[in-house]
């Protein structure tokens, strides 16, 4: 063929690599962008239910008193009744405090009563999805008052604690004083390549075509409207531009360890992490409220009685439970918090909680009686579309490795079972 009727070989590709594209489009053309991270967060309540606790009814839309604040998410939302840890009460550990903290996320025995057995469900997927990030991971917490498993949920592997920040104003020293500035791009537009390609096979093909006869420009034209007809319904999509990411403002340091600002340390805290998953300086993060044997007071709810006392109801502090109420309300509050701020970032089709999970987590199903066999746990975001949700969810007393599994297969690992596999089942059907 005379080569003066040959499209070059990068225009050629172009074009046809811009026409591959059209399969991926909606209505014959997608969005030219790459997917959407997916994203896990961990988040640990302490102690947990109390007996007399109303839990929302399997089957149901209504997420119940305790939960009431989360009632404007519950689509996104899966609310999972009777979880068991079944690995808690085999191996060497404390009580069910040191036990439950630090088993609930390994789903395994412990080495020995200071140390974890295996690596924590966050740690496994980090492994995953954090490669080539500034952090793997980060874990941010408030007010830990001990420094022994009770406030060790997060192991990298057996043996291996991963401390968690306290204090946010540190925690942003470490993250975003240093954080490498190609990692923390402001409202920085994408460059859509598959545009691109097409402006360059248009410009090329022009040029040729005063090269060609009647025939052959029929043909190049037929090309070219098949180019410009894709690049039409690229440009009618929205455009598609970086997360704003940008440094959160702390304000004026204030003191960590003082009880009265536990909720607004939590806050910022909540603002960091979610600052560090946008800026996608991390994909995995946790968020540690206390301790498991609570020793906050909560004297600004007006509750002025510590978390662990309420607890056991100790010297008949809370009879009727309203004041455990309050705490656990509260907490609910808080993470209303966190999925109002993931929520009102745009990402994709949806928004960046569209592409998390959120796992809130405690170690007690019957905090009064340290049990872990019915616990009740939340799984809120559906990590891009793997899980379904929306959904109060009757676990029959099924394996918190089995969840376990479920979230390692959502995030690319295709593990039958976690943690010991004595005591999981498989995944748990989320999908």
């Amino acid at each position: 063929m005379d080569p003066r009727f040959m499209l070059s070989r990068r225009a050629l590709l172009a074009g046809l690599g811009g026409l591959a594209g059209a399969a991926l489009l909606p209505g014959g053309v997608r969005r030219a962008q790459a997917a959407a991270p997916t994203r896990f967060v961990v988040m640990h309540v302490p102690e947990g239910m109390w007996n007399t606790a109303q839990r929302p009814a399997a089957g149901s839309t209504q997420l119940g008193p305790i939960l009431q604040a989360l009632q404007p998410h519950q689509s996104r939302i899966n609310v999972l009744l009777n979880l068991d840890i079944k690995s808690r009460d085999h191996g060497p550990g404390g009580d069910g405090h040191h036990r439950g903290v630090v088993h609930m996320l390994t789903g395994t025995e412990q080495k020995d009563a200071n140390t974890a057995g295996g690596a924590s469900v966050d740690q496994k997927i980090a492994q995953k999805i954090g490669a080539g990030l500034p952090y793997a991971s980060l874990q941010f917490a408030t007010r830990i008052v001990y420094g022994d498993t009770n406030s060790r949920p997060i192991w990298s592997g057996p043996g291996t604690v991963m401390p968690a920040m306290q204090s946010p104003f540190d925690a942003y020293k470490r993250i975003f004083a240093a954080a490498p500035a190609a990692s923390t791009p402001v409202s920085t537009p994408k460059v859509d390549l598959r545009k691109s390609a097409l402006d360059y096979a248009l410009a090329e093909s022009a040029a040729l075509r005063t090269r060609l006869g009647t025939t052959d420009r029929a043909l190049l034209d037929s090309y070219q409207e098949s180019l410009r007809d894709i690049e039409r319904r690229l440009a009618s999509l929205p455009v598609d531009t970086e997360a704003g990411c940008s440094r959160p403002n702390l304000g004026a340091a204030i003191d960590v360890k003082a009880e009265a600002n536990y909720p607004t340390i939590g806050r910022l805290q909540m603002d960091m992490l979610v600052a560090s998953l946008q800026c996608n300086l991390t994909r995995v993060a946790s968020l540690q409220w206390g301790n498991s044997n609570d020793q906050c007071t909560y004297s600004f709810l007006g509750v002025n009685t510590l978390g662990h006392d309420l607890s056991h109801n100790t010297n008949n502090c809370d009879n009727d439970g309203s004041k455990k109420l309050k705490v656990m309300r509260w907490y609910a509050e808080q993470t209303k918090y966190l999925l109002d701020k993931l929520a009102a970032i745009p990402e994709g089709g949806g928004s960046m909680l569209d592409n998390t999970v959120v796992l809130w987590v405690s170690e007690f199903s019957d905090s009064g009686a340290h049990a872990c066999n019915k616990l009740m746990w939340l799984m809120m975001g559906n990590a891009g579309g793997y899980f379904k949700t929306g959904r109060v969810m009757d676990c029959n007393g099924r394996s918190v490795n089995d969840l376990h599994t479920s979230l390692c297969n959502a995030f690319g690992i295709a593990d039958k079972t976690f943690g010991n596999a004595a005591y999981c089942g498989g995944a748990l059907p989320l999908t």
